[in-house]
């Protein structure tokens, strides 16, 4: 699994994916708190005292995230039933995000699991507005009635939303879905995908400053924020899609380094700062003993060692031991080795091939050919 982000809260697993929640969450959820306990509840149905509306705003909040997990939920959920690796859901300040390791194999995966989610909000919208029909007709528990009326409205307007065709958007998936299905092409559809992206993007911000020109200063300074994010992340997506099948198609045998520089294991630590590390400017290295690999010592695992002790230190006492963790064939991808560089939280791989030691691959390898294949590519 990734490795969380330092900004993101663990929360609990569900289904066998990690659920995290990014800290600009807490804001979002108290600024919603707020507005549906001392705002929308008292203005459309006053009479009530505020504890009790403070109670179903926050019983309405909780549920209306809720109810955002869910949709990313149901998206994990359709994707790993489709041989798709996603392990992870971040809930952040503009509402979920399911992560996949890389993108779906096929249109129709993507199709599939872009369509999960709206679909999900749509029947949540039917039941919330089922329930409330139901309380309504019971005759009590009017506030309750009124969450979930709120609840169903929301679910089925973060449906549409979804729906609107700008990638990353789900409706800019199924229109990547479509595209892609109809060129044969990842690369030409999510090009595409995200330019309707970043078009309705700039939609939300012009809409959002004559919200503000008309008053609604809040309301406009949320689109203004929901469209800077959605023209940031349409075009990281398609970075990200044109890296990923870039490194698809190179093999780890042809980016890493062969006969790379190696460490005894017997040499002692600040020798291999002074005439390693620091001269030679590398994170990181291989350590041989008898003439095999038997690990790496990088410039991370030193020092986490205490400045004191580490005189006293060798480099086979520091390195991370070699096992198949850090082991990886030169046939396979390079994004596979990217994969595997961050599920063991290692920035080098030992690439082995046949049981002989060949080469070593580095994450900072691997960034600097795509950014020149990225400027290639560009000139």
């Amino acid at each position: 699994m990734a490795a969380i982000p330092r900004s993101a809260i663990r929360l609990v697993k569900i289904a066998g994916i990690q659920i995290d929640i990014d800290y600009s969450w807490l804001i979002v959820f108290g600024l919603v708190l707020w507005s549906l306990a001392a705002g929308y509840f008292p203005q459309a149905y006053p009479g009530y005292a505020a504890s009790q509306y403070w109670i179903i705003g926050l019983v309405a909040a909780v549920l209306f995230f809720s109810s955002v997990l869910f949709h990313e939920l149901c998206h994990a959920m359709v994707g790993n039933r489709l041989g798709e690796s996603i392990d992870r859901i971040t809930l952040f300040i503009f509402g979920g995000m399911a992560h996949l390791k890389g993108e779906p194999r096929c249109a129709e995966d993507e199709l599939k699991i872009a369509a999960a989610g709206p679909l999900s909000s749509i029947v949540l919208g039917v039941f919330f507005w089922l329930v409330a029909n139901a309380t309504a007709i019971a005759g009590q528990f009017s506030l309750w009635t009124a969450v979930f009326r709120y609840l169903a409205f929301i679910n089925v307007a973060l449906a549409i939303f979804n729906l609107l065709p700008g990638y990353p958007l789900d409706g800019g998936r199924l229109l990547r879905a479509a595209l892609w299905k109809r060129w044969g092409s990842i690369e030409r559809a999510t090009a595409r995908a995200a330019d309707w992206g970043r078009t309705l993007a700039w939609g939300l911000m012009a809409l959002g400053i004559l919200e503000i020109f008309g008053g609604a200063l809040v309301g406009g300074l949320w689109l203004i924020f929901i469209g800077l994010f959605l023209r940031g992340a349409a075009a990281s997506g398609y970075q990200g899609t044109i890296v990923e099948q870039t490194l698809q198609r190179i093999r780890v045998g042809d980016i890493m380094t062969a006969r790379p520089i190696t460490l005894d294991a017997e040499i002692a630590i600040p020798d291999a700062v002074e005439n390693y590390f620091l001269k030679l400017g590398h994170g990181g290295f291989p350590v041989t003993a008898e003439g095999r690999v038997v690990g790496i010592l990088s410039l991370q695992l030193i020092s986490r060692c205490p400045v004191e002790e580490r005189p006293h230190k060798r480099a086979r006492d520091l390195m991370r031991p070699l096992d198949a963790s850090i082991e990886i064939g030169p046939s396979e991808s390079g994004l596979a080795a990217m994969q595997q560089m961050n599920d063991v939280n290692s920035g080098r791989l030992i690439v082995i091939d046949n049981g002989q030691f060949v080469g070593l691959i580095t994450l900072s390898g691997i960034t600097r050919f795509v950014q020149m294949k990225t400027q290639l590519a560009a000139a």
